[in-house]
């Protein structure tokens, strides 16, 4: 849940500089305005003067989907995919973290807005890696009970991943199975994809697996087809976007490294 927030921060943080980019613009054509007709909670008339007021400032951006937010007078609108807030008239915008002031606590309304996102995905995930076949991963099963298995997004050259598979005797020890993915963050033709590669291509792929993570230099090799490509891409399609990326059965995503007693307490074992 942290590193969740910490990545919807950085992604807020990059968003608003983003928007300090530009701070006039020409004459502006006609537009279009972008809103789902389901989120019918907001008058269309202010929906409409909400996303025309911002496209005539910023055109480059993609203005969608106004809706309704706790502050009266306040709404949310998608600024090229994330959320920001802004007033009925379209005259002033909040990019950034806003929070609702309950007794005893805060609410940090763009993370309740991405746990939500997510938890309406997770089936989706959970659909879309179901269908990779299990020769196609890297399997560490329990040599007792398997309790539940994990799929783990994983990238050689990643520390936290080092981390990760240090604990694989733990997880095992717990009834965890876990399933490797392939995730070279540099992108399919780096040398990180070189070494995953060689891993697939093994006829032991449990021991060169191990060896990679144990920071041994081992001679890259190739064979005539793998499925690193095929793992980056589907990787890239459920939110993967850095490694060691876990995902639960329930298609729940996990990012970065927690530990087994975490780990058993997100999948209910």
């Amino acid at each position: 849940m942290q590193l969740l927030l910490v990545r919807g921060i950085h992604a807020i943080a990059v968003f608003m500089l983003m928007l300090l980019a530009h701070t006039t613009v020409a004459q502006v054509p006609a537009v279009t305005p972008q809103q789902d007709p389901a989120l019918s909670d907001v008058d269309p008339e202010v929906a409409n003067t909400i996303i025309k007021r911002l496209k005539q400032a910023r055109p480059d951006l993609t203005v969608a989907n106004v809706r309704s937010s706790p502050m009266q007078g306040v709404y949310k609108v998608d600024l090229n995919d994330q959320m920001a807030f802004v007033s009925a008239d379209g005259g002033f915008l909040i990019a950034g973290e806003m929070y609702q002031v309950n007794p005893g606590y805060l609410v940090n309304l763009q993370e309740q807005e991405r746990m939500q996102q997510e938890m309406a995905f997770a089936p989706q995930r959970a659909a879309m890696l179901k269908e990779i076949e299990t020769k196609d991963m890297v399997i560490y099963t329990p040599e007792k009970e398997t309790k539940g298995h994990v799929y783990v997004f994983t990238d050689i050259d990643c520390g936290f991943c080092r981390r990760l598979h240090s604990q694989m005797e733990a997880m095992l020890n717990k009834g965890i199975e876990v399933r490797y993915l392939a995730f070279p963050r540099a992108g399919i033709n780096s040398r990180s994809a070189q070494k995953l590669a060689t891993v697939w291509c093994s006829k032991d792929r449990q021991g060169m697996m191990d060896r990679f993570k144990h920071g041994e230099n081992v001679a890259l090799e190739t064979c005539e087809v793998t499925p690193v490509a095929d793992h980056y891409m589907l990787g890239q399609r459920v939110g993967v976007r850095g490694t060691p990326a876990i995902v639960l059965e329930s298609g729940q995503l996990i990012p970065g490294a927690v530990s087994p007693d975490m780990l058993t307490k997100e999948m209910g074992i």
